[in-house]
């Protein structure tokens, strides 16, 4: 049984897309599905049903899961105990201005491996995070934007469409896509934190598109709560979980993109930094 199989396993039944889940693993795709095949060789068993768009577990791939995961945990801990106690801590930097759900998945994913490890987040912005990553005083941050410096390394964590975020109660709520030209001189909350605002400015000069900024917000809970509340509308990343008095809708005619980016040191080793981009 190859321990790297099973971590295969568990990202393609997590992802259920081949070539997402090769990619989180960093191997090629061709490499990555002969690592399946051979796990389902070893059972005896087919673990996944595949056609040309779904992938999903079989009777006997769900029973396997939970017990991958449990045999990747104590694999884990084994690993960990042989590593000095220094080494079991992980300092993160974090983008103040982040929205910290984002990330929560892969936090959750690590815990749930490496439980022994202890995360400390340090908050701040991003030049100064990459100036601590640089002085190895942390071992990896999370921002929105790819980093310049050549000693950095960075991996694309999420990227997710931009949309707009509206009341209820507003006559935009009722559509699901409309022309960014709809929120022309509508009552608009400014996000300034948005990584994506040099870009999105410059289309509104296009497109000859005004809104009219009543607010502006550095932080992303000050611009969703001014929008509940009814006093405009904003531009947002699409969300994983439904916010409460606000509806989003697509746009139809502009395609923005808003990235989170792990951005680590080039020169870093440490197994923790390892155990994180294993994730």
């Amino acid at each position: 049984m190859n321990i790297q199989f099973l971590k295969y396993f568990i990202t393609l039944a997590e992802t259920q897309n081949f070539t997402q889940a090769a990619e989180k693993n960093n191997v090629v795709q061709s490499a990555f599905s002969s690592g399946i095949k051979k796990l389902e060789e070893t059972l005896n068993c087919k673990l996944f049903f595949r056609d040309k768009r779904n992938v999903r577990l079989t009777k006997e791939g769900e029973i396997l899961l939970p017990q991958a995961k449990s045999i990747l945990s104590i694999w884990y801990d084994m690993e960990t105990k042989f590593v000095a106690e220094q080494a079991k801590v992980l300092n993160l930097g974090v983008l103040d201005v982040l929205d910290f759900d984002e990330i929560v998945p892969m936090m959750k994913s690590f815990n749930e491996l490496y439980g022994s490890y202890k995360i400390n987040l340090i908050e701040g912005d991003t030049e100064v995070l990459c100036e601590k990553l640089l002085k190895e005083k942390l071992d990896a941050v999370f921002i929105k934007s790819i980093p310049t410096e050549k000693k950095l390394a960075y991996k694309i964590i999420t990227e997710d469409k931009m949309v707009i975020g509206v009341p209820q109660t507003h006559s935009l709520a009722q559509k699901k896509e409309i022309d960014l030209s709809a929120i022309h001189q509508l009552p608009f909350i400014q996000r300034n934190n948005c990584n994506l605002y040099d870009e999105i400015q410059e289309v509104f000069s296009q497109k000859n598109i005004a809104p009219n900024i009543i607010f502006s917000a550095n932080g992303d809970e000050v611009a969703k709560s001014l929008v509940a509340s009814g006093l405009g509308i904003t531009m947002l990343p699409k969300p994983k979980k439904e916010l409460e008095g606000i509806c989003c809708v697509s746009i139809k005619d502009v395609d923005f993109k808003r990235k989170i980016v792990l951005a680590w040191k080039k020169e870093n080793v440490q197994n923790a930094l390892k155990n994180l981009l294993s994730v």
